[in-house]
C-alpha cells in the first residue's frame, strides 16, 4: 500500500494547477445549473398546481 500512496501523490504533483482550477470551475457551473433547473422545476410544479385548483371561484366574486 505504501507504493500506491506514493504513486497517487506523484500523480497529483504532476497535474498542473490550472487543471485543478478548470475542474473546480466546471464543478461550480455544473452545480449552479443543476440548482437552477431544480428551482425552475419546483416553481413550475407549484404554478401548475395553483392553476389546476384555483382558490377564487366565480361564485365568490358574484353576490
Amino acid at each position: 500500500m505504501v507504493g500506491a500512496s506514493s504513486s497517487w501523490s506523484r500523480a497529483l504533483v504532476q497535474i498542473s494547477p490550472s487543471t485543478f482550477s478548470v475542474i473546480g470551475i466546471a464543478i461550480g457551473i455544473g452545480v449552479s445549473v443543476l440548482g437552477a433547473a431544480w428551482g425552475i422545476y419546483i416553481t413550475g410544479s407549484i404554478l401548475i398546481g395553483a392553476i389546476k385548483t384555483p382558490r377564487i371561484t366565480s361564485k365568490n366574486l358574484i353576490r
